[in-house]
C-alpha cells in the first residue's frame, strides 16, 4: 500500500460516521497485541477548549525533561502526518502507509468477528497506538476527538493523569444539550484512582466531574482563576504567574499568545506536577512550546500582518476576540471566516464581529461546510456585512489586497479553514518565535 493509496481508504472510511462506544477499538487494539499497554505513561487529555494547547504544553514539559514523547492529536491542520509525532517528528509516510495495510486487517477481522465496521477516526486511533508502541516512547500525551466516555481513545487500558481542561456547549448533538450531560460523557475519561485535572468553571458541570471522580476513587485536581495570573503581554508571548500544588511559580514566559493560554498553562502545569516534572523542564516547555494554527502570527508575502486561529466554538471564538483587542489595539481588523454547518455560527461570530471593519465568507474544505452564502447572510443578521468569497484563495487574496500597512487580517472559524489558509501562507516570516522542537 502507498501513502496516498493509504490516505485514501481512510478517507473512504468516513462514510460509516461516528458511532458511540469502544468495542470496535478494543477489538482493533486486540487485534493488533494491544500497544496500549507499550506506550509508557498515557496522558488522556478531552474538554471543549484548549484540550490541543494543553497537550502541546504537556509534551513539550515532559519533552524538555528529556523523555521520549508521543502526541497524538486531531484534527491535522495541513497534512495527516500531523495527527502522529513523536519529539515533535511526524510520523513518516512510509510507516502510516505499513500500519494503515496492517490495520485494515485488523479491521476485516472485525467484521468478521461480528462487529460493525470500525470508523475512520477508531482506525486511525488503533494505527497511531500501533506507532507509538513501535517508537517504545517513554510517554504519550493523547487528545480525545470528542467527548470522553464512547471516544476511541479511552479504550487505551491504563493512564497515568487524566484532564477536561473545561465543559462548554459544542457538539452537542452527540454529546447532549447541556453542560451537565456533556460533562458527563467527558467525564468517562476519569479512571479508578489515577488523577484529573481540570479547569472546569461551570458549576452544573463541575458536580458532575466531581461525582464522577469520587465514584472512580480519582484525586480531582481543580484549577480556578485564582491559580494563574498574566503580568504582561506582547506579540512575542505572554510572563504569568502559575500555582501548582508546589506552590507559585513565578513570571512564567509563555510563547503561545492570549490569556486564555494562561489557564491553559495552569492546567498543564498541574499534569506535569503529577507526572514529576522538574520546574525547569515546565519553565523550559512552556517558554518554546509551538501549537500551529491557534493565535499564530505570521507575515504575509506582501507584508500583511496574519493571525491565523483555529476558533470554532463561541468559547473559542470569544477568547480569540479578547486577544485581537488585547494584542491590537487600534488596528483595522479584515476579518476571513469559515465555519461548519454544526457549529453554533452565531454565537461564535456575536465576539468577532464587531472587531472588524471588512469580513469576507468562505466555504471550508469539508463536508461538513457552512456554505459561504449562508454564513454571510448570518453576519448580515448580525447587523455586520459581510463579502462571499467562492473559496478560501480568494478570501485570502482579497482581504491582503484591503489590508494598508498596520493592519490585521484574521482567519478563523475553523481547523478546515486555517488549514488551507496555512499551506497558502507557510513559508512566510513567523513573528511569534517558533523554535525547531
Amino acid at each position: 500500500m502507498t501513502y496516498e493509496a493509504a490516505l485514501a481508504y481512510l478517507a473512504g472510511l468516513q462514510r460509516f460516521g461516528m458511532k458511540p462506544g469502544l468495542e470496535r477499538t478494543v477489538a482493533l487494539l486486540e487485534q493488533l497485541g494491544r500497544p496500549d499497554r507499550r506506550v509508557g505513561r498515557v496522558v488522556h487529555i478531552t474538554g471543549t477548549s484548549g484540550k490541543g494547547s494543553v497537550a502541546a504544553m504537556v509534551e513539550a514539559g515532559l519533552r524538555a525533561a528529556g523523555r521520549r514523547v508521543g502526541l497524538y492529536t486531531s484534527p491535522p491542520l495541513m497534512r495527516f502526518k500531523e495527527r502522529m509525532q513523536v519529539n515533535r517528528a511526524e510520523i513518516p509516510e512510509a510507516d502510516v502507509a505499513r500500519l494503515t495495510a496492517r490495520v485494515a486487517e485488523a479491521a476485516e477481522a472485525v467484521i468478521a468477528a461480528g462487529l460493525e465496521p470500525p470508523t475512520e477516526f477508531e482506525v486511525i486511533t488503533a494505527m497511531a497506538l500501533a506507532w507509538f508502541a513501535e517508537q517504545s516512547v517513554d510517554d504519550l500525551v493523547l487528545e480525545a476527538g470528542m467527548g470522553g466516555r464512547f471516544d476511541a481513545t479511552t479504550a487505551v487500558e491504563k493512564a497515568a493523569v487524566t484532564a477536561i481542561t473545561n465543559v462548554g456547549l459544542d457538539h452537542t448533538q452527540w454529546l447532549g444539550q447541556t453542560h451537565e450531560a456533556i460533562a458527563w460523557d467527558k467525564a468517562g475519561v476519569i479512571r479508578p484512582g489515577v488523577p484529573c485535572v481540570t479547569g472546569t468553571d461551570h458549576p452544573g458541570a463541575l458536580a458532575v466531574i466531581e461525582r464522577v471522580a469520587r465514584e472512580q476513587g480519582a484525586p480531582l485536581l481543580h484549577v480556578t482563576p485564582a491559580d494563574f495570573r498574566v503580568l504582561g503581554a506582547d506579540l512575542s508571548g505572554q510572563v504569568a504567574d502559575l500555582r501548582g500544588e508546589r506552590g507559585w511559580y513565578r513570571r512564567v514566559r509563555l510563547s503561545l499568545l492570549g490569556r486564555h493560554q494562561a489557564a491553559n498553562a495552569a492546567v498543564a502545569l498541574r499534569i506535569l506536577e503529577v507526572l514529576g516534572v522538574d520546574e525547569g523542564a515546565i519553565r523550559e516547555g512552556f517558554a518554546h512550546v509551538a501549537w500551529p494554527g491557534r493565535m499564530e502570527l505570521l507575515r504575509a508575502a506582501g507584508g500583511q500582518l496574519v493571525l491565523l486561529d483555529a476558533a470554532h466554538n463561541p468559547a473559542k471564538c470569544a477568547a480569540l476576540a479578547g486577544a485581537v483587542a488585547e494584542l491590537f489595539p487600534g488596528r483595522r481588523v479584515h476579518l476571513v471566516v469559515g465555519m461548519l454547518a454544526d457549529k453554533d455560527a452565531a454565537q461564535g461570530l456575536a465576539p468577532l464581529l464587531p472587531l472588524a471593519e471588512r469580513v469576507w465568507a468562505t466555504t471550508p474544505e469539508s463536508p461538513r461546510a457552512m456554505p459561504a452564502p449562508e454564513l454571510a447572510q448570518l453576519c448580515r443578521e448580525l447587523g455586520h456585512p459581510a463579502l462571499v468569497a467562492a473559496d478560501l484563495p480568494e478570501a485570502l487574496e482579497a482581504a491582503l489586497a484591503a489590508a494598508a500597512p498596520g493592519d490585521l487580517v484574521v482567519i478563523t472559524g475553523s481547523f478546515y479553514t486555517v488549514g488551507p489558509a496555512r499551506r497558502i501562507l507557510v513559508p512566510g516570516q513567523v513573528i511569534q518565535a517558533l523554535p525547531p522542537a
